[in-house]
């Protein structure tokens, strides 16, 4: 009869921290899709921040992601952006971000874009 107890009690209190250690899981996935989505957000302010200030007509979507670019009167599809810093050394082992790279990856090739203004 005590072993059946212990068994018992065993098992309350495994299912008990099981279910305390799935909170903590969920609450930390749900501290990284919020920190995901506010890089998104500064990513996509971003690129068309870059794209305004050369003057580059583009258009977004509703979550605020570049889609299109218009480059020799034709528009271009944008499939992936990737944003590439262009690093500078300083005093020996410091490094100063000087300018961002971004490749619009197009179905018609790859656009490449060199921007001196940096994400803050």
């Amino acid at each position: 009869m005590n072993t059946f107890r212990i068994a018992l009690l065993s098992a309350v209190l495994f299912f008990s921290f099981q279910c305390m250690a799935q909170a903590q899981e969920y609450g930390k996935i749900r501290a990284l899709s919020q920190r995901a989505a506010y890089v998104t957000g500064q990513k996509n302010d971003f690129i068309a921040q870059v794209l305004t200030s050369y003057k580059i007509l583009h258009e977004i979507n509703g979550q605020g992601t570049v889609i299109r670019i218009l480059m020799d009167d034709i528009w271009l599809n944008i499939t992936a952006i990737e944003i590439v810093p262009v690093v500078r050394n300083t005093d020996g082992k410091t490094r100063q971000v000087t300018a961002h790279e971004i490749f619009f990856f197009t179905n018609d090739g790859i656009l490449d874009l060199l921007s001196e203004l940096t994400i803050r």
